[in-house]
């Protein structure tokens, strides 16, 4: 990882995007309901936060670093048709945008809002709000960074939300969208995971080219990796050279990006060990050391796999061996 002299480094929210999504509109986490006006009032809290904490972080950690870490899918047009083109721009604005320009400008992009006026979802804006989000704006931007999206026109009436692909079983993963705005289209030109997540490492490389230019802040990958279904074998082996080949072509994307003028000043791959997901239980293991564990139990032995073994030596040769 690479770091300025600055002596600490800090999160000021993880994923605000994904949780209240899951929380307001798909109704999968607490307080699980389906209500976009909440969901907009409830993100306009969240950032008054972000924002408290990061003032409130300054005072007491005068040499830190401080920044949320967002949850960015870099949206893509499925097509260089107009309505394709729009629906892209539409998505950029309220799948990424709306968060990022509150984190880093201290307000909210101009289309997304006005659309929120027109149909009674804006957030309520008090006296003081926008000066509060602009005194506390980060000193970096954490970039959770998995895959990216593509999307489509969606008339009035057609595609809503829907929850993603929670089985690993490949290719079940519906359309999403908000109707008269956007809908996701599968993209011809990339590989999926079983969980039909998009592995796209020159993905990686234009979020982090599309942050830097917006928003001229240094930018960390806070997290980054593959899930997959990984296998114990015989002799304590778990072979995840699928894992190695994903790490290593995103490794790649950050140090084009880096060529390409970003300030990346970190880099953390997801995760050390195989960890419960809040969506998955067990079954998708991001890990370089296996637990042996499942649903039904297990004896909590660790495993490294050959990631493990690959990783420890780009740590060793500084990314030379890339």
């Amino acid at each position: 990882m690479l770091l300025s002299d600055r002596h600490a480094w800090e999160y000021a929210l993880n994923e605000q995007n994904y949780n209240l999504t899951n929380a307001y509109q798909l109704g999968t986490h607490p307080p699980a309901v389906q209500d976009r006006k909440r969901f907009f009032a409830a993100n306009h809290i969240a950032f008054l936060a972000n924002a408290r904490v990061i003032k409130a972080f300054r005072q007491h950690v005068p040499n830190g670093l401080i920044g949320p870490s967002f949850a960015y899918s870099p949206a893509y047009p499925a097509s260089c048709a107009p309505s394709d083109m729009l629906a892209f721009e539409n998505a950029e604005e309220f799948t990424n945008l709306w968060w990022l320009d509150a984190y880093c400008f201290g307000r909210y992009p101009q289309a997304a809002l006005a659309y929120l006026r027109e149909t009674g979802e804006a957030p309520e804006i008090l006296p003081g709000d926008l000066e509060l989000l602009r005194e506390g704006t980060p000193d970096y931007i954490g970039v959770n960074y998995y895959y990216t999206l593509t999307f489509t026109d969606n008339p009035l009436g057609g595609q809503t939300m829907q929850r993603i692909n929670t089985t690993g079983k490949k290719g079940t993963t519906p359309s999403s969208g908000i109707p008269g705005l956007y809908k996701t289209a599968p993209n011809p030109h990339l590989e999926t995971s079983n969980w039909d997540w998009a592995i796209d490492p020159t993905g990686m490389r234009i979020a982090l080219r599309r942050l830097s230019s917006r928003y001229a802040l240094p930018l960390m990958i806070t997290e980054n990796g593959l899930g997959e279904f990984d296998k114990l074998e015989a002799g304590d082996k778990v072979n995840d050279d699928y894992r190695i080949a994903y790490l290593h072509s995103h490794l790649k994307a950050c140090q084009e990006a880096m060529q390409d003028g970003v300030e990346l000043i970190g880099y953390c791959a997801w995760s050390f060990t195989d960890i419960l997901s809040w969506l998955n239980g067990y079954q998708k293991r991001y890990g370089f050391v296996y637990v042996d564990r499942d649903e039904q139990g297990g004896s909590l032995r660790r495993i490294k796999k050959e990631s493990f073994h690959w990783y420890s030596q780009v740590i060793a040769s500084g990314g030379k061996t890339l």
